[in-house]
């Protein structure tokens, strides 16, 4: 309501809302005429009231009489209602004049505001009685006025305590003495505004002609409320629009942007301040110029005119250009424009500039360092990422979003499409991390993979930093995305390619040793000596066999020389530039030779501590030489066999197949056939082996070839020791060419060896003990010569010679077996060869266990 509205004939808690609600009266026929009419139709009806109620002659006269003072009373309330804008003098008035037309104790006027579904009671007017207290918490559609409002029609109350539609304001009647009322709508022809209420103490105060008669006065009160109403209404408005006004002319001067004021056709009617700071202008100076000779640059005013065009159409003007100040300089701004039009005036334009010039220099500068950043994420496979604590929101740059296999331009990511991205392997342990970095704040870096949509599994390295507020609280997380998944590419191949290097490595090493090993054994052989009959035919199958890779099987006596051909076979073929690798079966226990020949992995067996390459492997496209092969046990046979056949073998403790190019050459000193019948030779084993046989003579068969082997060994080790023994006595030398030589070539190698080293001159000095003839081994021919019995007591005879041999060499070094004066190096053989025929021969590691 208006401010002016006055409440202090209100009763204290009648402040509030007074309720009314629903009945009628009788219709109003008469309502939409005006007030005059109104009146005149009223007078026009009276006789036929009079009539219609029997009254006549003085009675009638009476009843016309008090009607007619109503509407005198009408007439004066009219012209009081015109005369007062205040609806509480207005009330004074009205209940003034009302008093001599009707009976009441109570007016009250009320106002309904539909929008809030609000009841106000501006005015209640008291004539007796001590007030009407209405409750707070009465509610609108409670009232009889939210009755009337809504139906436009009167609600008349005869008997209070006999009203059952309104038992709320019932109630109030009954607590402030209310017998009778009757409650109008307060209506005009452009709105409705309320009710108007009558109250009595008096039971059936208001007959039908009363309220007729106050329908009228509801009429007259419903214009001037109007009026009122509408007077404050204006006069707000002209209050907002004066206020309105001062702060449109003081945000003009104190905008922090330049602001314009100009006619349609671009001339300057006003600036504020700023446009005076931003462009160099003063006031005086600006004021009636065109705009565009003002701030314009040349280059820009033709845009400046399509302006100019827009908001002659009335569009509004949003855009980023140039502008010019007085001095020159140009500035990047942004302009918004629009037409306005006053009341009775042109339109006039009003435009805003705002210097950006900085903010474009950083948006640029932000541009570069965004692109700088997105190529070195591209080129780095990283992607920066941050969250929300708050809210669990998620930022992913553009890269973060390629990494995971989504669409930049896609949705934005979220926590839980971000785990089902998550291996499901890695799942629980990627949410546990994150949580526990979330309750402690700290920072956490972490590796997993994640499944894109077309299969393929990348694996992720991410980094995570806490953002922590002033008052101490998290409020994000900031890290890195980095694809690791080529980098351990990468290692998995540098892995496998150190592995495979180091396999290279130890093969190579393997290979160095086996050479060095071969070397250092077989120096003795540095080449074949002899011009025998005998040896030419052994070299001349040498020869023959040599340009195939066909197996190769050679018998002879220990100490013959079956490798040094075996040597010369694989020297003379095509094989000669790959290695030659040699295996003594017969010094290598059972358990460890087949990893000799075949290699194993590490963990295979115990003490397998690293991976060994066997012998077939390290000679594959070279030779393999197996001396001893009838040492061999059953149980590793077929095993060879398939070597032979296949060229096919596993390591122990694998069971990926490899496959070797190795040719095999063997070598024995037993009889393989007679192993074979006695069944611990296999018999496919043999005929593999026996393709291509070579026997070698002992060293009894070629006495012309001991000479030269003898001053061959001479000078050999004459060099080795740095003595100079160049004469060897003829008696010595006939000795020599009349011993047997069980032991063969090895043996005069030894003996040779110790008549250097005892010789203190340059006389070979050999000792005639070592030359004594063992014939207790052999039978006597027709020729005198010592003949080979059979095989097996010729093995006997061979294996009691070199047991002799062994137990002197052990004593003259004092039972020493290993070191440079051991017995193993006067013998010229490995410390585990000796050690092996030892315990083959019953020879005891001590001597007092001899």
């Amino acid at each position: 309501m208006p401010s002016q509205i006055e409440f202090a004939e209100l009763d204290a808690g009648c402040r509030d809302h007074i309720g009314v609600a629903s009945g009628s009266v009788g219709s109003r026929d008469s309502s939409s005429l005006p007030v005059g009419l109104r009146i005149a139709s009223a007078g026009e009806g009276m006789p036929d009231k009079v009539e219609s109620h029997g009254l006549t002659g003085e009675t009638a006269r009476k009843w016309i009489g008090s009607m007619a003072s109503r509407y005198e009373a009408l007439l004066r309330a009219s012209r009081a209602i015109s005369s007062y804008r205040d609806p509480v003098a207005l009330f004074r008035a009205l209940a003034s004049e009302l008093q001599h037309a009707v009976t009441f104790d109570y007016l009250g006027l009320f106002l309904y505001h539909e929008s809030l579904n609000e009841i106000e009671m501006p005015v209640l007017h008291i004539v007796n009685g001590h007030g009407v207290a209405i409750p707070a918490d009465l509610r609108a559609e409670e009232t009889i006025t939210w009755w009337v409002y809504h139906n436009q029609q009167p609600v008349v109350i005869s008997q209070a305590a006999d009203e059952s539609r309104f038992p709320q304001v019932m109630e109030i009647y009954k607590r402030c003495g209310v017998q009778s009322a009757v409650v109008l709508p307060v209506t005009t022809a452009h709105r409705r505004l309320g009710g108007i209420t009558l109250g009595s103490e008096q039971a059936d105060a208001y007959s039908e002609e009363e309220v007729r008669y106050l329908e009228l006065v509801a009429d007259h009160v419903a214009l001037a409320v109007d009026n009122a109403l509408r007077d404050e209404e204006q006069q707000r408005g002209e209050e907002d629009l004066r206020t309105q006004k001062a702060h449109f002319e003081k945000l003009f001067e104190l905008a922090p942007e330049a602001i314009v004021l100009r006619d349609i056709e671009n001339r300057v009617l006003r600036v504020n301040e700023e446009f005076t700071k931003l462009f160099g202008y003063k006031v005086d100076e600006a004021l009636g110029r065109n705009i565009s000779s003002l701030i314009v640059p040349d280059d820009r005013r033709q845009e400046c005119e399509k302006f100019r065009e827009a908001l002659r159409r009335g569009e509004r003007v949003n855009a980023e250009t140039i502008r010019q100040r007085r001095d020159g300089k140009l500035l990047t701004v942004s302009i918004a424009a629009a037409a306005v039009s006053g009341e009775g005036s042109e339109r006039e334009i009003y435009a805003i500039y705002r210097d950006i010039t900085e903010r474009k220099r950083a948006e640029e500068r932000l541009r570069r360092s965004e692109a700088y950043l997105a190529e070195g994420q591209r080129l780095s496979h990283t992607g920066s990422w941050a969250r929300c604590i708050s809210t669990g929101e998620l930022y992913w740059s553009r890269e973060s979003f390629l990494i995971f296999g989504l669409d930049p331009e896609g949705p934005k990511p979220t926590v839980e499409a971000f785990l089902r991205r998550v291996h499901p392997e890695d799942r629980d342990s990627v949410r546990d991390t994150i949580e526990n970095s979330i309750v402690h704040k700290i920072d956490f870096e972490m590796d997993y993979r994640i499944v894109r949509d077309d299969g393929s599994v990348r694996h992720i390295h991410v980094l995570g930093h806490p953002v922590i507020n002033a008052a101490g609280q998290l409020s994000e997380f900031v890290g890195t995305h980095l694809d690791v998944t080529e980098q351990l590419q990468s290692q998995a191949a540098l892995k496998m390619a150190l592995e495979e290097i180091k396999q290279l490595k130890d093969q190579l090493y393997q290979e160095n040793i086996a050479l060095r090993e071969e070397i250092d054994e077989t120096s003795m052989f540095e080449e074949i000596v002899g011009k025998s009959e005998a040896l030419r035919r052994v070299l001349a199958q040498v020869e023959t066999v040599a340009a195939t890779d066909s197996t190769v099987l050679i018998y002879g006596e220990t100490g013959t020389g079956k490798e040094l051909i075996a040597r010369a076979i694989h020297n003379l073929g095509d094989r000669a530039s790959h290695a030659f690798v040699k295996l003594n079966c017969a010094a290598i226990p059972t358990g460890l030779l087949e990893s000799e020949l075949f290699g194993h992995e590490k963990g295979a067996f115990t003490g397998a501590v690293a991976q060994r390459v066997g012998r077939f492997e390290l000679a594959n496209q070279g030779t393999v030489f197996l001396d001893e092969i009838g040492e061999i046990p059953l149980e590793l046979q077929p095993k060879l066999l398939r070597v032979l056949q296949e060229r096919e073998f596993e390591r122990l403790g694998s069971s990926r197949t490899l496959r070797t190019d190795a040719r095999l050459i063997a070598a024995t000193n037993s009889d393989l056939n007679a192993m074979v019948e006695n069944g611990k030779f296999r018999t496919d084993l043999f005929y593999r082996l026996d393709v291509f046989p070579i026997h070698l003579p002992p060293l009894r068969e070629r006495r012309e070839d001991i000479p030269l082997l003898v001053r061959h060994f001479v000078q050999h080790f004459a060099r080795r020791l740095k003595k100079n023994v160049d004469s060897i006595p003829p008696a010595t030398m006939a000795a020599l060419c009349e011993y047997h030589w069980p032991g063969n070539i090895r043996e005069l190698q030894n003996v040779i060896e110790r008549a250097v080293i005892v010789s203190t001159r340059s006389v070979l000095n050999v000792s005639t003990g070592d030359l004594k003839p063992r014939i207790h081994a052999y039978g006597q021919g027709k020729s005198g010569e010592a003949q080979i019995a059979d095989p097996r007591s010729a093995r006997r005879g061979v294996d009691e010679s070199e047991r002799r041999q062994i137990v002197r060499v052990l004593e003259e070094t004092h039972w020493t077996v290993a070191g440079p004066k051991g017995a193993a190096s006067r013998l010229g053989i490995k410390r585990s060869t000796l050690q092996y025929r030892m315990r083959r021969l019953g020879i005891p590691s001590r001597r007092e266990s001899l």
